[in-house]
């Protein structure tokens, strides 16, 4: 589990990096107002994205817990190398720290 303040894009990259999985998205959430781009790229979103083996039981836990529903995004694939979104390649766009 990550937090998206840096961008969607850069945060799954580094999540996939730290567990050696590949990632392939399907659907990526857009704000009103938004772009693609933003969506992707853009931080300070203070949302969280994981990862789980059972999709199905992690929104039957939220359900149970009376939490808003998680939103499907993607799946993590084994090709460690993998970053894809419908088809094209992901690129890792976000917020950069200078460590």
């Amino acid at each position: 589990m990550i937090d998206l303040s840096d961008g969607l894009a850069i945060d799954l990259d580094r999540v996939a990096v730290a567990s050696g999985v590949g990632v392939a998205l399907t659907a990526v959430p857009v704000a009103e107002g938004a772009t693609a781009e933003q969506a992707l790229g853009g931080g300070e979103d203070y949302e969280l994205a994981f990862s789980a083996p059972d999709p199905d039981a992690a929104v039957a836990a939220f359900k149970a817990a009376g939490l808003r529903l998680p939103v499907r995004v993607g799946s993590c694939t084994g090709d460690r190398e993998e970053r894809r979104l419908d088809g094209g390649r992901l690129e890792a766009t976000g917020w950069e720290h200078d460590w």
